[in-house]
């Protein structure tokens, strides 16, 4: 039995509660990371761990990486979905703690910070060359920048790569799901609404999209799409000029992305057949999995799960792994905390849960790296 199993919380779990509580009001937008990221340095500073902000506002904490053997990379997200500016409303109710992001991915990348820092004290043997990472840019509309520049610099050596996101208990991703996300807009001459009236307006023109877009009949319930925000007009008495949404279809299919993709040209080009003035533009895109093996990451982590009485699941979802995935780099995503409301302003993390995440992910950090856990002091 390794020297780590269940017992690494017992150890840092006051360390790892205050720092989530200090790190969770930060507000942290997906390209805007940058609060975020001077905390982290400044407390990796004052652990006397040496580490580094890349391009992408990654932070980037290497272990026994000479440059050149193989590495296996754990990461966790420093944005958010919102896009606050200002601190995030933070409270606490017994084990509950609310805050938007707490699960997704606050307490994910404090685990990172913790096992990074644990590693540097004990300095244990490790089979590769180890990279914790905080990254940016996962959520919405950042497009999973953070990664692709890890990849782009290090992808070549990349033996694993595990992202620590989503809740505890959910089972474990090993599929990506694709995505091509646009912005629609739609202009018209406008005009006063009385005297006008009668005129194009955009905002009406663009429901008519919206509605035929959701008139679509997609092949797999893992095929979807979303119109997620809707704007325009100048006041209640304007007939609109110029209204846009964004919209995206998933799938883990790349037939399946470009058969969307399809439909989608095609009813745009239906109405710009009626005279509507119509732009697009693309404003992100995510890869599917290539077919890479990930049976090895998948098995111990699914052991490790069985042991802590937690979801076996294999799933598919829309995650940091994407861009390793598609590279053909074995990658998998779960959680480490147990928690509701992802992606909603109400988003909770039940603190109870935490000790159990952060062993069943030390644990497997240690399986992976196939540290030397037998001959570490006692935890």
């Amino acid at each position: 039995m390794l020297k780590g199993e269940g017992q690494f919380s017992r150890k840092c779990i006051d360390e790892a509660l205050d720092l989530l509580k200090a790190v969770c009001p930060i507000p942290a937008p997906s390209h805007n990371e940058d609060r975020r990221v001077d905390f982290i340095m400044d407390w990796l500073k004052d652990k006397g761990i040496e580490a580094h902000v890349d391009r992408a506002k990654n932070v980037i904490i290497p272990y026994n990486d000479d440059g050149v053997r193989p590495l296996d990379v754990f990461a966790a997200h420093t944005d958010v979905v919102f896009p606050d500016t200002t601190a995030l409303p933070m409270r606490q109710e017994g084990d509950i703690l609310h805050c938007p992001g707490v699960a997704d991915d606050s307490a994910n990348f404090v685990a990172v910070l913790m096992y990074a820092l644990e590693f540097h004290r004990l300095r244990p043997e490790t089979e590769n060359g180890v990279l914790f990472v905080c990254d940016s840019c996962e959520e919405g509309l950042g497009n999973l920048h953070g990664i692709r520049a890890l990849c782009e610099d290090y992808g070549e050596r990349m033996a694993s790569f595990t992202s620590f996101d989503s809740i505890l208990g959910r089972g474990i991703v090993s599929t990506a799901i694709g995505s091509e996300r646009y912005r629609i807009t739609v202009r018209t001459a406008g005009g006063h609404s009385f005297a006008d009236f009668g005129s194009p307006n955009a905002i009406a023109q663009l429901a008519q999209i919206i509605t035929k877009l959701y008139g679509q009949r997609t092949d797999s319930r893992l095929t979807t799409y979303n119109v997620g925000t809707v704007e325009g007009g100048t006041s209640v008495n304007t007939i609109a000029q110029e209204a846009s949404c964004t919209y995206e279809f998933r799938s883990s299919s790349e037939d399946s992305l470009d058969r969307m993709r399809g439909l989608f040209e095609s009813i745009i080009s239906s109405f710009r057949a009626r005279n509507m003035d119509i732009s697009v533009e693309c404003i992100g895109t995510r890869p599917c999995s290539c077919g890479v093996d990930t049976k090895a990451l998948e098995d111990v982590a699914e052991r490790l799960s069985a042991s802590y009485g937690l979801s076996t699941r294999r799933g598919a979802s829309s995650t940091d792994c994407n861009i390793p995935l598609s590279l053909g780099i074995p990658s998998i995503c779960f959680g480490l905390i147990y928690g509701e409301g992802t992606h909603k302003r109400e988003e909770w993390a039940d603190l109870s849960s935490y000790p159990k995440g952060l062993d069943l992910g030390w644990d497997y950090i240690l399986a992976v790296t196939g540290a030397d856990a037998h001959a570490w002091p006692s935890l």
